[in-house]
């Protein structure tokens, strides 16, 4: 909603197939640019899920696709806990990572799965529209 709200609230004409996203409601057309634009995809079962919480890596995931899904020259994580990120997350955990959007929890911990607070996701958003 925040990434859609910053381009202006384009108009998009592109038809949503996830069988959990209400026609009207205030979330409905931020996802349908989003989805538009290859910055989310649901979960490949026809569930977007509008209501469930976001996990870091997925966070980190949009806004490396909004970014344009640039390659990060980084080819490793340098976290413990490097081996949870998720396959499909990896290349855009190493440029969010790089990047300075996404930090550490100490500790030497990423945490890529866990639920991205919303305190997590504020800096992170405030990380990446800094240092775009």
């Amino acid at each position: 909603q925040i990434l859609f709200n910053k381009e202006g609230r384009p108009v998009v004409n592109y038809l949503l197939q996830y069988g959990d996203v209400a026609e009207g409601a205030w979330y409905t057309e931020a996802i349908r640019w989003a989805t538009s634009r290859g910055i989310v995809g649901g979960y490949g079962n026809g569930m977007f899920g509008p209501n469930d919480n976001i996990t870091r890596e997925q966070l980190a995931v949009m806004l490396w696709r909004y970014a344009g899904s640039p390659a990060a020259t980084e080819r490793e994580l340098h976290f413990a806990d490097a081996y949870k990120a998720s396959d499909w997350a990896a290349e855009a955990l190493r440029w969010a990572v790089e990047k300075g959007v996404l930090n550490g929890k100490g500790g030497g911990i990423l945490d890529p799965g866990g639920e991205a607070t919303r305190a997590e996701t504020a800096q992170m958003l405030k990380n990446f529209l800094e240092n775009k």
